[in-house]
């Protein structure tokens, strides 16, 4: 079958209706009560003779090729619909991710966007931190520095003791130099001959990223915050993509 024709099959929402409900493991008596008689009988037929579907002890039921391509498939929805969340969250911001990455936004797909308000600017900034301080392993990388993160990481340090690894640019390196170092002393940092166009922190409590504006300047007015187990993975290991391109500052 050729992509085109794998491309009709999710065309008609009515059948991607039925295909979920399937996948779901629902009986046709179930989604008989919310699909015509006449439509399900129609589209079971069609999903037969492409072989997605199948009769199994009296019931319709999904074959394992046609699982497999519903899978794929919902994760590649998910991911168009999450990107698309985020464009909207980030309307004037250059939106990038490796492209391995691409095909895996599904996993952050709970992301909240935390943004100013007239009356709580700082909001981001409050969110970021509170979240920090729940958190034992954290995780970076970082083009961009807070004025008041060399403080916080010190605090972190020394009154929770989390294991902390960041990924910075050159000229962060630079500027973490003229700091007082015992705010990195039990901080790894790797150094990325790069800046990457994105900003983030993973922890066992929560993952955020930031943008850059498209004028260059970075976004410190909004953030993504995802909490669920995928987007912790997803963040740890888009962490690990850039960690792999940098060196180690013993």
């Amino acid at each position: 079958m050729e992509i085109p024709d794998f491309m009709k099959i999710f065309a008609s929402g009515r059948r991607m209706e039925v295909l979920d409900a399937l996948l779901k493991g629902r009986r046709k008596e179930e989604i008989k009560a919310s699909v015509p008689a006449s439509t399900f009988a129609f589209t079971v037929e069609y999903l037969k003779n492409v072989k997605f579907a199948t009769d199994k002890d009296g019931e319709i039921v999904l074959t394992d090729s046609g699982r497999a391509y519903l899978m794929v498939f919902e994760h590649f929805i998910r991911s168009i619909t999450t990107l698309q969340n985020i464009f909207r969250a980030f309307p004037d911001h250059i939106i990038f991710f490796p492209d391995d990455f691409y095909i895996r936004l599904y996993e952050i797909s709970d992301f909240e966007l935390v943004a100013s308000e007239p009356s709580d600017v700082l909001k981001p900034h409050r969110v970021f931190f509170g979240y920090l301080k729940e958190s034992g392993n954290i995780e970076g990388v970082t083009p961009i520095l807070f004025p008041d993160y060399p403080e916080m990481l010190y605090e972190l340090v020394t009154f929770q003791n989390p294991s902390i690894s960041l990924v910075v640019s050159e000229d962060i390196h630079t500027t973490i130099l003229g700091y007082d170092q015992n705010a990195f002393e039990n901080v790894e940092i790797y150094v990325i001959d790069h800046a990457p166009k994105i900003a983030l922190t993973v922890s066992d409590v929560f993952l955020s990223i930031g943008f850059f504006y498209k004028s260059g300047n970075y976004d410190f007015t909004r953030d993504l915050i995802a909490i669920s187990p995928g987007a912790l993975k997803f963040g740890r290991d888009l962490v690990a993509y850039y960690r792999q391109q940098s060196r180690k500052i013993e």
